[in-house]
């Protein structure tokens, strides 16, 4: 496998596609022929070979991607998913498929982008075998944080966000150590005060409680900036999205609870910010395209043309901040508890979430029972250490059945 050596970038890169199908997926595949033809226009150094695609039960999408990309062995997890339109001696088609493939094809980078728990199995087992991880999967981190950086630094794996806010930090504090560093992180980085990500505010900006408590499926999914999968956009909506970065930055780079915040930014342009010990910030801007944080982890510690058109500062006119409302929403507020809390806390916090959306999405619980439904499951679940993969999945399980008693009890 090929790391990345700033003095001498690689000619071939192998990437395995994990959730091919899904946003993060397609765009992937879209940078990585955009950057492709740079390569042969001598315009970059790399080029990028799809070694493996994998997907939930889209296959119809996956299909194109594999005459695409016919070289790349397919992976389908869903047991119940039609794959007759599939190459089937390329096809491992189970509920393990994504990590299978990331054993057979041992690529050199892998886009961790399945959506929720299902991709801590992959992503763990890309770290154990020393595969550099762009991620953008923050699941992972939120709920086996601890597992998978660890994994990460005994085996010099790499793992770079894609995720738009860290991706942004992880820019901010490349200029502030005068280094290519890389997450995760073993020791503290120096002379940082705090860390500010940014919330659009999502669809309930201005909302009033009573609003957002009583919001229909279709208003929360209704984001105002970005397009984003259904979780993921309720995610953006509750605010829970921004938890779930504050714990994942907390697990990337070391950053304890007291130095990480959240504000809202309506413009979505700035995406982090880092205050030194003298007070001085550094800013993260950038136009609203994931091209742009994907094509940050393919490339670095290169840089490359981007699809996306430059920012137009006169455009924009200004930059507007709020605090987060913690009645209206109470996720960062949750999300700086599991962090102090540590042990199970993430796994709890993140399966609490995964049924609450999921009920909420079926029209069985209001909008706001979501974080209510969360902070109930954390009270009430015994924390123990997560220490293997399956006490992950088994704290995850638990989590869910105490959530799932509380959804009955919150049904509408």
């Amino acid at each position: 496998m090929m790391h990345r050596d700033e003095h001498n970038p690689p000619p071939t890169r192998r990437v395995a596609v994990l959730g091919s199908t899904g946003s993060i997926g397609t765009q992937t595949l879209d940078t990585i022929e955009h950057l492709n033809t740079l390569h042969k226009q001598g315009k970059h150094p790399t080029h990028y070979e799809v070694v493996a695609l994998a997907a939930r039960e889209n296959t119809a999408i996956l299909a194109q991607q594999s005459a695409a990309h016919p070289t790349a062995a397919l992976g389908v997890c869903c047991p119940s998913a039609d794959t007759s339109t599939l190459d089937s001696s390329k096809l491992i088609h189970s509920t393990d498929a994504p990590t299978t493939l990331v054993e057979q094809t041992q690529p050199d980078l892998i886009i961790a982008s399945i959506v929720g728990i299902a991709g801590l199995p992959s992503t763990l087992r890309a770290a154990e075998l020393g595969i550099d991880i762009a991620l953008a999967n923050k699941e992972s981190l939120v709920a086996a944080g601890h597992l998978v950086t660890q994994a990460a630094l005994s085996n010099n794996a790499v793992l770079l966000p894609v995720d738009s806010e860290h991706a942004g930090l992880h820019q901010c504090l490349l200029a502030l150590t005068g280094s290519h560093y890389t997450p995760p992180t073993a020791t503290p980085i120096p002379n940082i005060k705090r860390v500010t990500l940014t919330a659009s505010g999502g669809p309930f900006r201005n909302a009033t409680l009573h609003q957002i408590q009583h919001a229909t499926p279709d208003q929360a999914l209704n984001h105002p900036t970005w397009i984003m999968g259904k979780k993921v956009s309720i995610d953006s909506a509750t605010l829970v999205n921004k938890g779930l970065e504050l714990i994942e930055a907390h697990w990337l780079f070391g950053l304890s609870a007291d130095q990480l915040d959240a504000v809202i930014h309506p413009q979505s342009t700035i995406h982090a910010l880092v205050e030194t010990n003298d007070s001085s910030i550094l800013a993260h801007l950038g136009p609203t395209d994931m091209r742009c944080p994907i094509q940050h982890a393919l490339t670095h510690p290169s840089r490359a043309t981007a699809q996306a058109p430059s920012l137009d500062l006169a455009a924009l006119g200004s930059l507007d901040f709020e605090p987060i409302d913690p009645e209206r929403f109470p996720a960062i507020n949750l999300a700086n508890r599991v962090i102090k809390q540590a042990d199970s806390a993430g796994v709890v916090f993140n399966a609490a979430n995964e049924a609450a959306v999921e009920a909420f999405l079926s029209n069985q619980i209001n909008f706001g029972a979501i974080t209510q439904i969360i902070e109930r499951t954390l009270d009430q679940y015994t924390h123990h250490p997560i220490d293997t993969l399956d006490s992950v999945l088994q704290a995850h399980e638990h989590a869910m059945s105490i959530a799932s008693e509380h959804i009955t009890h919150a049904a509408v």
